[in-house]
């Protein structure tokens, strides 16, 4: 396929580094980086044909590249890198052959693993949610001052870039039905976004979901916790480990697997693990409901 990266930042460079190996013909999309093939998408889509676009520009750029391929009326197949918008925008009607939202934990044999056995915990009392990343230290050789998380303007924060957990909690649990949030910049990160996010929220399958994420975790961790009238669940991401009440289970999974399933899912219209355009949108209301509590400190509610 010839496919059109836009965006040459950490994640940019991962996709092409990715559909490179899986052996697609790869243009970047760049107006910063001097390698970039094209400044624009409208540049690019104008003067070179595409089977796939893959939208990994800065947050605060994605609602305009997806009107670009609206206006362009590109018929191919697209992937968004998460979140969706920065903030909500209604979705137009397009003529994607195929589009998903780059959620990319859902392809995570632990999340397969999970929901096949969740109904043996029975009925579910609670959830817990956690992911902590020390941004000084996340994306190598990168100065996180100058990085996508440091900067509002480009539609960043931990709520943004951490939202595998709250499309992961959707997916799972279904929608939300009220909620409420702490959270802010509580560090002394040379930042200008919040680094640090406690969500608590209940759906129609689980009573109480709590959600923690922050940038502020030297020690690596994410993982999920589910209870339930007959037993426990928990995943740890880190350590690729599942626990099912006493018994273990290891998952051999490498840094690429999960982009890569995803891909091969774009690729070969496969909709089972992608998340769709709806429900990515989903996750951005979540997003404002939670930044609406925060600044409110109130309950949210549908």
């Amino acid at each position: 396929m010839n496919v059109a990266v836009v965006g040459a930042g950490s994640i940019g460079s991962r996709h092409q580094r990715i559909l490179e190996r899986l052996g697609h013909k790869v243009s970047v999309v760049s107006a910063n980086s001097p390698d970039a093939e094209f400044r624009s998408l409208a540049e690019a889509l104008d003067k070179k044909s595409f089977d796939y676009v893959v939208i990994a520009s800065q947050t605060s750029r994605h609602f305009d590249d997806f009107k670009t391929l609206i206006k362009n009326r590109f018929e191919g197949r697209v992937l968004i890198e998460k979140p969706l918008f920065a903030t909500h925008h209604p979705l137009t009607s397009n003529n994607f052959q195929f589009s998903a939202v780059g959620y990319n934990l859902r392809f995570h044999p632990a999340v397969a693993w999970l929901k096949n056995n969740l109904p043996q915990l029975g009925a579910i009392s609670s959830a817990t949610f956690y992911v902590g990343k020390y941004l000084p230290t996340w994306r190598p050789n990168i100065d996180y001052k100058k990085s996508s998380s440091a900067t509002d303007a480009i539609g960043a924060g931990v709520l943004r870039d951490l939202s595998h957990e709250l499309d992961l909690a959707q997916n799972l649990f279904g929608d939300w039905q009220q909620l409420t949030a702490l959270g802010g910049k509580f560090s002394d990160l040379e930042i200008s976004t919040s680094d640090t996010f406690s969500i608590l929220m209940q759906t129609a399958s689980c009573p109480v979901l709590s959600i923690q994420m922050n940038y502020l975790d030297r020690i690596d961790q994410r993982f999920v916790t589910v209870n339930g009238n007959n037993g426990t669940i928990k995943i740890d991401f880190v350590a690729n480990i599942a626990q099912l009440n006493e018994d273990e289970f290891k998952f051999d999974v490498d840094a690429d697997q999960t982009y890569i399933a995803q891909h091969q899912a774009i690729i070969s219209s496969d909709s089972n693990d992608i998340c769709s355009l709806t429900e990515a949108l989903k996750v951005v209301t979540t997003i404002d409901a939670i930044e609406k509590s925060a600044r409110q400190q109130q309950w949210v509610r549908l």
